[in-house]
């Protein structure tokens, strides 16, 4: 099921702070269900579960972690290094959650330290978030905001800057 382009499918889902250990096993047998095999899944459990998810998830699936910080190690209280996270089993790591940068004032500046530290300093992967609020939206500043974003971490990977809107896919 490769896209137009050849490229494959990503499908990620954050789990955020939801539900408890004991939905592994639905989560799981959902998973153990798919059979398009053209497509990468990631799934992004709360910390307190990856390693739990790691050692039951099926095979097809990679782990993502919700956040970390920008150093390996250090007095960093209830903060998760990369590095801690690639050895619990994680291969890629949620950055720039829109939660993250309105609840916890994640700006582009700190979260271009997380990004930069993870890409040249880890072998994890970064999903990187861009996106604007409801407020923005409704204000119509979408474009500028993804704009904005998008170049505060220009030169750390290579994005192609184009607008697409929902109202485009309808019938």
């Amino acid at each position: 099921m490769a896209g137009a382009s050849g490229r494959r499918f990503f499908v990620g889902g954050n789990w955020k702070m939801n539900y408890s250990k004991a939905i592994l096993e639905k989560i799981n047998n959902a998973l153990n269900n798919t059979k398009d095999t053209d497509v990468d899944i990631v799934c992004a459990p709360p910390a307190l579960f990856i390693k739990d998810f790691v050692s039951s998830k099926p095979s097809h699936v990679q782990v993502a972690a919700q956040n970390c910080y920008h150093a390996k190690e250090g007095a960093f209280t209830g903060e998760i290094s990369p590095e801690m996270l690639k050895e619990a089993g994680c291969n890629w790591v949620i950055l720039g959650h829109s939660e993250r940068r309105t609840l916890f004032h994640e700006d582009d500046e700190f979260l271009k330290k997380k990004i930069d530290y993870v890409l040249n300093k880890t072998d994890v992967n970064v999903i990187a978030c861009i996106g604007e609020t409801l407020q923005e939206r409704e204000a119509g500043k979408t474009n500028e905001v993804v704009e904005r974003q998008v170049k505060a971490y220009q030169g750390m990977f290579t994005v192609k800057l184009e607008f697409v809107n929902i109202e485009d896919f309808k019938d």
